[in-house]
């Protein structure tokens, strides 16, 4: 761990810890759960695809030779975990005759300052993060937009993304057979491994064509409340009662949709008109973390983010790096499945 020694104003300060205290506040993707999280002391990431053979067993003679069984195929992969830095300073001018925020009649503060610069950081870095989820898992690449990385994950594994195409513009389309689609692809792609359910987070304009479509309305028009008490053709379709400031949720025929109304400059960072169903509860969507490029962290486990600060040696600013390592890795890219309306 980097610290300050007492003799010396300019050495690094490591304030790693302080922003680890900050909370995630941003995000659809950072706080639906599909990803789990692992830190690595590497910037490169290697793991086994592990190929299950399940057999029936023949019965046999007693006496005869057991029937031996076979261990499944194993295919190593590797991949380059991108780097992300981000910095900020501190000079007098945000000191010098500022008063606090919020509070007019106190002078701004060293701490005050350092704090809200942490926080914005913290901020853009949890913009990447869930930036970084949602391009895994819509486009199957990691996120890397200078190219300093190129990993696609249904090429590396050899698999074609299923589509399903829910035709919501068309008021006949059977759309509880659509969904049985859906759910036997990612049961099919998930291939044993075990999994507690099926979320698809979509864009506005596919989450109002299927909530208005006529035979969704049929199914629900005799409905009178659901187990948290609501009626959902008549309440609003809050995210797990969290308020009207977020996406929506709506569970129909075994799926939950949850609208994503995520945007950075203006530009959503999901496709139009389009949604992916994942299964949660399993370890198959996981992001990754590499250590900082900091020699007193070579070889530890990475963490989410880290933060340094260092006073300039005239004095004149205090200089905040930060840094996050992290790639988003789709461990059963074929359980994913793209679900669309043409119309």
């Amino acid at each position: 761990m980097l610290t300050r020694s007492p003799s010396n104003n300019f050495d690094v300060v490591d304030l790693t810890s302080a922003v680890r205290n900050i909370p995630i506040q941003y995000g659809t993707f950072n706080n639906m759960g599909i990803f789990s999280e692992e830190g690595v002391a590497s910037e490169t990431v290697m793991f086994e695809e592990v190929t299950k053979n399940g057999a029936l067993i023949v019965d046999r003679v007693r006496g005869e030779k057991n029937t031996v069984s076979k261990d499944g195929s194993r295919k190593l992969h590797s991949f380059v975990i991108p780097h992300f830095p981000l910095d900020d300073y501190i000079s007098p001018k945000d000191l010098q005759n500022k008063s606090a925020y919020e509070q007019m009649d106190e002078a701004e503060t060293l701490d005050k300052v350092r704090q809200k610069k942490l926080e914005r950081l913290r901020q853009n870095h949890d913009w990447t993060l869930n930036k970084a989820r949602a391009q895994a898992l819509f486009s199957a690449t990691v996120y890397a937009p200078n190219g300093t990385v190129t990993q696609n994950w249904n090429t590396e594994f050899g698999v074609t993304r299923t589509a399903v195409d829910f035709v919501l513009g068309t008021s006949t389309t059977e759309v509880l057979l659509k969904i049985e689609d859906v759910l036997t692809a990612v049961y099919d792609g998930m291939a044993g491994e075990n999994y507690t359910g099926i979320v698809v987070p979509c864009d506005s304009a596919f989450f109002n064509k299927l909530i208005t479509h006529p035979l969704v309305k049929d199914a629900y028009r005799s409905f009178t409340a659901n187990r948290a008490g609501l009626d959902p053709m008549r309440g609003r379709l809050t995210a797990g009662g969290s308020g009207v400031l977020n996406g929506r949720e709506f569970e129909f025929g075994g799926l939950v949709f949850k609208e994503v109304r995520d945007s950075y400059n203006g530009t959503k960072i999901v496709t139009a008109s389009e949604g992916v169903a994942v299964p949660t509860g399993s370890d198959m969507f996981k992001t990754y973390f590499a250590p900082a490029e900091r020699f007193g962290l070579v070889n530890t486990q990475g963490e989410m983010m880290y933060a340094f600060e260092q006073a300039a040696q005239n004095n004149t600013k205090i200089t905040i790096e930060t840094e996050a390592n992290h790639a988003s890795a789709l461990l059963r890219p074929q359980a994913v499945v793209r679900c669309y309306t043409s119309n």
